[in-house]
């Protein structure tokens, strides 16, 4: 019952997605036939559920300045733009539908039957959400917490699908990006088209088969199915994406506005759903240049005013929220609004880079490399990583002739310089594996630039090749879930899962306004008057509340 529950949720979010795409187009006037679009090589369509989460959050973010999310008028709202399907009633699918819409969310939904709650679900995240649920936008919110201060679209996007009690749809908005990701290597995997994503997707698959062997039982910076309310996978998926499909526009010289603002908009979706999106910048630029050597700087800004208002919007709810531009980097936060508190965001920074062991540029790098790998999960994927870039290198080598190309020669330094960077703001800022698996998967492509439409060494019968490639893609997605998921699948696989959170009791702050929990912990779960530890806060109210630490 949950996988079947899981391909109506995603085929629901297709139609969504659709209707907001064809609203899009007759609201702008664009002449465009949806049907004949291709990113990267997949038609436009098989991006519509995520392009759906994508509009929901952002339009809830717009909702939440006026009204909480759970009110009749957004559901109204959303149910409109499902039904603005009815403008254009020709939907098409193929064989190719059956594999990309139904297959492969099947496989990826009996996940659900091993998954939990995260501890930062109670920590923070379904607090961030209730508080979206419940009230219109609240200033200062990041002084009662200051983990609310991320505030990730991820958030925003979640809280539209709490089922009562049950919170296994935020499960499925997880899977609808593993899904995108899937379906875009697969559709790679066979594309005639002998190029850097053809190549680059068969890596990725070999990528996630050598996730599952190595030290400590493998992990090598593969995506993974995470538990409730984490989204590092989807974060990785977004950015990967953006950032292998800049590298194909150059190396195709695909300098086209609507291929560019594609990019604009997946660049704009990685910086909403976590800062370190921003390092991706780089690389855009490249592109952007050559985009407007092309065009005319004005006809490119006409068409760009719509992610514009949506990163200017965001930008004001982070102001609003924490009193900096961007949460937690001190150096974009405003002391003089009444609700400032910048020590939250330094505190905040610094327990995070030392939780991560942050590389310090006074340190020697030996000696922090050294510290760093103590963490376990630090040494064996580091190592893992390694041996597995070394393994694709080398399947590379030994499978397919490079190509003296001329625009691969002069782009190389350019990516590297611009994969760089993200490298070095992970190491000072926060070098946690779970924040790296999107540059980690993004890396792969400098084993694939130099053999863009590359010749095989051998000749090998097509349907051996395609054949062997699907049962490689197979392996890769199966074992993405984890073994004991299959055997609780065949047992319970006519039941909804349940994903719920435990019951806790609450004590008022000796300090004034607000609850602790009972137990001392941090976990506040579902309580919007919940402060994991005691301070003073003070509530200001008005038409807009604000909140005001006074420690």
């Amino acid at each position: 019952m949950t996988s079947v529950l899981f391909i109506i949720f995603h085929l629901m979010l297709y139609l969504f997605g659709r209707g907001f795409i064809l609203l899009l187009i007759r609201f702008t006037k664009l002449d465009m036939n949806t049907d004949n679009i291709s990113i990267g090589n997949l038609n436009l369509k098989y991006f519509y559920p995520v392009i759906g989460l994508f509009a929901i959050g952002n339009l809830t973010v717009l909702m939440n300045f006026f009204l909480p999310i759970n009110n009749n008028f957004i559901k109204i709202l959303f149910m409109f733009i499902i039904l603005s399907n009815l403008l254009d009633r020709n939907m098409k699918f193929d064989l190719k539908s059956i594999m990309n819409l139904g297959i492969i969310p099947f496989i990826l939904s009996i996940s659900s039957y091993g998954i939990n709650l995260a501890q930062d679900a109670g920590l923070y995240h379904l607090n961030t959400q209730s508080w979206l649920r419940q009230e219109k936008i609240h200033l200062g919110l990041s002084n009662i917490h200051s983990r609310y201060g991320y505030s990730s679209l991820f958030d925003y996007i979640s809280s539209n699908f709490w089922l009562n009690d049950n919170f296994l749809l935020i499960h499925f908005v997880n899977l609808t990006f593993i899904v995108l990701f899937f379906v875009f290597i697969f559709q790679n995997i066979f594309n005639k088209n002998r190029g850097f994503l053809n190549n680059l997707s068969v890596l990725i698959v070999l990528f996630g088969i050598l996730d599952n062997f190595g030290m400590a039982g493998g992990r090598n910076g593969f995506i993974d199915i995470e538990a409730v309310t984490k989204y590092d996978t989807p974060f990785a998926i977004i950015y990967f994406l953006t950032g292998c499909l800049i590298i194909n526009n150059l190396l195709n010289e695909s300098y086209e506005l609507f291929q560019f603002f594609v990019v604009l908009y997946l660049l704009l979706f990685a910086i909403q759903l976590r800062i370190f999106g921003m390092t991706l910048i780089p690389l855009f630029l490249v592109l952007g240049f050559r985009v407007f050597k092309k065009y005319k700087l004005q006809k490119i800004l006409s068409s760009a005013l719509l992610p514009i208002f949506m990163l200017s919007v965001w930008i004001i709810k982070n102001v609003l929220i924490t009193s900096c531009l961007f949460f937690p980097v001190e150096q974009f936060c405003f002391s003089s609004l009444p609700w400032s508190d910048i020590s939250s965001a330094t505190l905040e920074a610094n327990d995070l880079k030392s939780f991560h062991i942050f590389y310090s540029l006074n340190q020697r790098p030996d000696v922090w490399f050294q510290s760093w790998l103590t963490k376990p999960i630090n040494y064996s994927t580091s190592v893992n990583y390694i041996v597995s870039l070394s393994l694709l290198f080398l399947f590379n080598f030994v499978f397919y002739k490079k190509r003296r190309i001329k625009k691969v020669s002069s782009n190389y330094p350019v990516i590297f310089l611009c994969l760089l960077v993200p490298y070095l703001v992970w190491l000072i800022s926060a070098p946690g594996i779970r924040f790296g698996l999107g540059l980690f998967l993004l890396s792969i492509s400098l084993i694939s630039l130099p053999y863009h439409n590359s010749d095989q060494r051998f000749s090998v019968n097509k349907n051996f090749q395609n054949y062997t490639l699907f049962s490689f893609f197979l392996i890769s997605i199966l074992l993405l879930n984890r073994i004991d998921t299959y055997s609780s699948f065949a047992y319970k696989f006519q039941e909804t899962v349940q994903v719920k959170t435990p019951s806790i009791l609450y004590i008022d702050n000796p300090l004034g306004w607000g609850v602790l929990p009972a137990s001392g912990k941090s976990s506040c779960w579902i309580n919007t008057e919940c402060m994991p530890e005691s301070k003073q806060i003070l509530l200001i109210q008005g038409s807009y509340n604000y909140f005001v630490h006074l420690n």
